[in-house]
Parts: structure tokens; C-alpha cells; sequence
């Protein structure tokens, strides 16, 4: 039934694979076997941040699922945490990786996505504030996934791993998308895809308070990969997430439910070597395999690295799986 995943320390502390385990199926269960929320945040309370926590019934429809399809949503709803950057490490990874996948640029004014990689892979630009254009995505996710034939009648197979980079500021309306166009059952059900929500996150309180009110509306329907981003210091430094008992409830719930609930860094890259890339416009392997300064060759060589290991420990839910470890 569940893919078990293993203990979220161990996987912090370097295991390099992410071991599901198959267990039998079983039947959701009755109303009265709710979850109980932690004594810290009681179901239906106000939270710290905020949110009104909702009780999370235990039910079969969990990671024990091996969908077809994943989408992965970069989300951060704070400008400047490295959402950007997190987006075109990944899809460096993808390319670099053999993976097959169509990106969507949601960010349309600052397109990171479009600029860095608008010709080294599929990139579509999407106006998420535009009213209806969501909609126009989820039907075309519809004729994307499926087999088409080329003019010569050979099958072209269809998509099976999309990458969407959100823009700041889009928390109220993904949370429109999933509660009234009920977005994550849709694909679910029809397409057979699962969603996994990025969320990288500062050391400000504001990104607690987006990481709660996310899960609000999203519960077990997604799996999540919370991205500290190293730029804002060591790992430790995250204190007011670390510290935040509405976070500890909804880890405990999920990690009850068997829902991924990952935790991974993002190395810093240093200024110098960022702001050439920027600059020329160069996505990561550019700045690797430029000879004009060296200096940015061997720091984006490092960070390329070390970004890799850390998203591989989450490869089974960013669509990394059947592909060969660096």
C-alpha cells in the first residue's frame, strides 16, 4: 500500500536513495479515526502564523500510489528566497540527466526560466494572473501528456514530467486553483499525475507563515520539499522554522499519512560567479564551459555538484527516478 519513505534525519544526513517500501492496500477508514492533531495545534484553532489548521482524515490515497506523470510546482511567495535559482538548478539537473520534460515560466516578469533556458528546452510562458489562463493550462496538460504521430505518422509519446515556476505573490491564487477549479484531484484522477510543491524558503518569518498557509489548502494532496536556501546562512540559522510548533504538527501529520515531507539545501553561490551568469545570460553549464573567467567556472562547477546531491535526496518526488546517480 504505502511507500514508506525513510527517516527524514537519515535522509538529511546524506542517504543517497530514497527507499519506498510496498506495503498492502487497505481501505480509507472511518470518520472516527481522524487524526489527532498534536496538543501544540488542536484542529479547527487559529495557528502561530495565522492559519486555521484542519484535521486531516488517514486515508488510503497517499504515496503508496506510483503515478505516471509528476508536476512540480517552485513556489516561494516572498520575492528574492531563490526560487529562481532552484528552478533552473533543476532543470539543469533534468537536461544534464536525459529527462524529458516540458517547463512552464510562470514568473513572466522576471522570466528566469524563458531567459536562461528558452533554448536548451521546452519553455512555455503562462500569465498566472491572467483570469482563465490557468484554466487553459490544465486543459492543455490534457493534450500534452497524451501520444500524438509526426507528419510521417511515427508516435511521438507524450509528456510525463513538467516543471511550473510560480511567481511571487501567487499564494491567493494557486489556492483559487486548487479549491474551485479543484486542480490537484483533476490531475489526479484524469491524468494520473501527482504534484510535488517546492517551497524555498528565507529565515523570515514570512516564509513560515506561507509554508502553513500552503498546506492549508493543499493537505495530503501534493507531496512537499521544503529548499533552505543557503544564502541566508547554515542550515541552523532557520530558527523560526525550526522552531515553529505549527510546522512540527503538520510534519507529524504527514509524515503519519505517509506523505513525503522532505527537508534539502541550496548551496550559496557566490556573488561574483552569480552575477556573471546573470549578466551573460548563461545558464549553468554555459558558466562552466566559459573560458573567459576561470574563477566562475570552478564555483559554479561546486555548486552544480552540490546542488545535485541535495535534490537527489527527493529524486523520487522531482521526477529524478530511472535515471543513473552522478
Amino acid at each position: 500500500m504505502t511507500d514508506i519513505l525513510k527517516d527524514e534525519a537519515e535522509i538529511l544526513n546524506g542517504v543517497e536513495e530514497l527507499l519506498l517500501v510496498t506495503d498492502e492496500t487497505t481501505e480509507a477508514e472511518s470518520t472516527e479515526d481522524i487524526q489527532q492533531m498534536p496538543e501544540a495545534v488542536t484542529a479547527g484553532e487559529k495557528t502561530e502564523a495565522g492559519n486555521t489548521v484542519l484535521p486531516q482524515t488517514k486515508t488510503a490515497v497517499t504515496n503508496k500510489k506510483h503515478w505516471s506523470r509528476r508536476l512540480v510546482i517552485v513556489t516561494g511567495d516572498k520575492g528574492g528566497v531563490g526560487k529562481s535559482t532552484f528552478a533552473r538548478g533543476l532543470a539543469q539537473t533534468y537536461l544534464d540527466m536525459k529527462k524529458e520534460f516540458l517547463a512552464f515560466d510562470a514568473d513572466i516578469s522576471n522570466s528566469h526560466l524563458s531567459r536562461f533556458y528558452g533554448d536548451k528546452c521546452l519553455v512555455r510562458e503562462l500569465d498566472f494572473f491572467t483570469e482563465g489562463n490557468v484554466d487553459i493550462f490544465l486543459d492543455d496538460l490534457k493534450e500534452l501528456i497524451e501520444d500524438s504521430l509526426d507528419t510521417e505518422g511515427a508516435v511521438i509519446p507524450g509528456k510525463s514530467l513538467f516543471l511550473l515556476e510560480l511567481p511571487p505573490q501567487s499564494m491567493r491564487i494557486l489556492k483559487d486553483v486548487v479549491q474551485q477549479m479543484k486542480f490537484l484531484s483533476t490531475v489526479d484522477e484524469l491524468y494520473d499525475m501527482r504534484v510535488t510543491i517546492v517551497v524555498v524558503i528565507s529565515r523570515v518569518m514570512d516564509s513560515v507563515k506561507q509554508l502553513i498557509t500552503l498546506y492549508d489548502f493543499c493537505q495530503d494532496q501534493v507531496d512537499y520539499v521544503v529548499v533552505k536556501n543557503l544564502f541566508f546562512g547554515s542550515p541552523s540559522n532557520f530558527v523560526r522554522y525550526k522552531e515553529s510548533s505549527d510546522i512540527t504538527a503538520m510534519k507529524d501529520i504527514l509524515i503519519e499519512s505517509n506523505i513525503p515531507f522532505l527537508e534539502i539545501t541550496m548551496p550559496d553561490l557566490i556573488e561574483h560567479a552569480y552575477d556573471y551568469l546573470d549578466k551573460n545570460s548563461l545558464t549553468f553549464n554555459q558558466g562552466i564551459e566559459q573560458k573567459e573567467k576561470p574563477s566562475v567556472k570552478g564555483r559554479v562547477s561546486t555548486w552544480i555538484t552540490k546542488f545535485k546531491e541535495q535534490v537527489w535526496l527527493a529524486k523520487s518526488i522531482l521526477g529524478l527516478n530511472d535515471v543513473p546517480h552522478l
